[in-house]
């Protein structure tokens, strides 16, 4: 169980300092290794298989480096801003995001993307018109542009890449700007390389947060010693950039494999970068932090502040909003929450299972007791949504996802902490997103 102790020592208690995790730890590949098609029969390998699983991924990703399509000239037009997010969760921190955007004058049109019609209601979509935004539903857009996962974080890339714009500034939709951010296209930084990126805080390769030291490895790349990103804010010409944005996507679409060693999407866009020997920009400046990392503040080229990512302390409509000393034009993001509650109730985004969600969650609370797989201890889930293990209290849900099947959310509270999928004997398996990411199976 180190994946949720782990989790809930480094969110809670600040603790990044965790520790090494153990190489050995089981994963998830697939049996047969194809160029640019799915992974095939997800299978879960002994501790002895590590070397022959990394030697595949690398031959995957070898052949996929050998694929990759040309840039689509006629594809793609102008400049714009991609946001990623959804549901009531992250609806409000968009809506200040956007208004925020808006206030300062940024003209850019916007494109919002989500994950299925869960998270966004024609009410949403109608709140956003009249600030020139699109929203995209991934799900759909994926039947024509197929990918093999879209959890979360593996989004992000997805959204840059089949955004209808040629140069994109991508932003979290749970920051803010303090100045109109237009001029960032115009900058030296990203004119001398067509990608320009923000450092995260200083990487200590220990921290179970952090990119380790074998994430280089996976990618048969040599360690460099160089500032992790930040991703919640980051500028690239997709013209310039298409064969590391593509080995971006591909690097997030088989999460199962490298978020063991990645924190999520932000360095993968780095070694991206590395593998195919393509030049980036990196701004200058390392983040300044409020309120115990409560929120990072990035800056300009210039040393100017520009972007507060509020990374752990997310706009909220249901709840009192945590105050930040040092946040900038806060009491105005307030006042746009306030609008937000006049106007729409997340009560509005109640849905009815899908016969997929209701045949899942049907079966899970027939079952009730779950084994897991790494120590043998109990799940036990209730018609509530609450799930507990060895005393432990969870929250659950079931999704149904792109292509028609049946996913297992454990989160606590809103946040999502693992992804589980059913595999061919009937478990439920997949990864810890925080901690030390290691394997979940569930079996009867």
């Amino acid at each position: 169980m180190g994946g949720y102790l782990a989790y809930k020592f480094d969110f809670e208690l600040n603790i990044t300092a965790l520790g090494a995790v153990d190489s050995t730890l089981s994963v998830i590949v697939s049996q047969e290794i194809k160029t640019v098609n799915f992974l095939q029969g997800l299978i879960k390998l002994k501790m002895s298989d590590e070397n022959q699983l990394r030697d595949s991924y690398r031959e995957m990703l070898d052949q996929f480096l050998r694929s990759i399509p040309a840039f689509p000239e006629h594809r793609f037009q102008g400049r714009g801003i991609v946001l990623c997010g959804g549901g009531t969760v992250y609806f409000p921190c968009i809506w200040v995001c956007i208004r925020m955007l808006r206030s300062f004058g940024c003209t850019l049109p916007i494109e919002l993307w989500y994950r299925g019609p869960r998270e966004m209601t024609d009410e949403m979509k109608a709140l956003l018109e009249p600030y020139d935004v699109v929203c995209r539903d991934s799900f759909a857009v994926a039947r024509e542009f197929p990918v093999r996962r879209l959890d979360g974080w593996e989004l992000k890339p997805y959204a840059i890449l089949n955004s209808r714009f040629a140069e994109v500034l991508y932003i979290d939709a749970d920051n803010v700007v303090v100045r109109n951010p237009e001029f960032l296209f115009d900058t030296v930084l990203y004119a001398d390389t067509g990608a320009l990126f923000w450092q995260d805080l200083p990487n200590d390769t220990s921290a179970l947060s952090y990119l380790k030291d074998n994430a280089w490895d996976l990618l048969d790349l040599p360690f460099r010693d160089e500032p992790p990103f930040e991703s919640g804010q980051l500028l690239v010409d997709k013209r310039r950039c298409w064969r590391p944005l593509q080995l971006t996507l591909h690097l997030n679409e088989h999460s199962d494999y490298y978020y063991t060693a990645f924190f999520g999407d932000k360095d993968t866009f780095h070694l991206a970068w590395r593998k195919v020997e393509q030049e980036y920009s990196l701004n200058p400046h390392v983040p300044g932090v409020l309120s115990a990392q409560r929120a990072l503040v990035q800056f300009d080229p210039d040393g100017k502040r520009l972007f507060q990512h509020r990374c752990n302390a997310k706009w909220t409509i249901t709840e009192r909003n945590l105050r930040i000393p040092g946040f900038l034009y806060e009491e105005e993001c307030l006042a746009l929450l306030q609008e937000l509650q006049d106007r729409w109730s997340p009560n509005s985004c109640v849905f009815s299972y899908t016969p997929v969600e209701q045949a899942a969650f049907d079966e899970i609370v027939r079952r009730q007791t779950f084994r897991d797989e790494s120590d043998g201890g109990i799940w036990t889930f209730h018609s509530d949504l609450t799930v507990s293990f060895n005393g432990e209290p969870f929250n659950w849900q079931v999704e149904e996802e792109k292509d028609g099947t049946a996913v297992l959310l454990i989160m606590d509270s809103d946040r999502r902490l693992s992804f589980l999928r059913k595999t061919p004997p009937g478990n439920w398996a997949g990864r810890w997103r925080y901690g030390d990411r290691s394997f979940l199976e569930l079996s009867q």
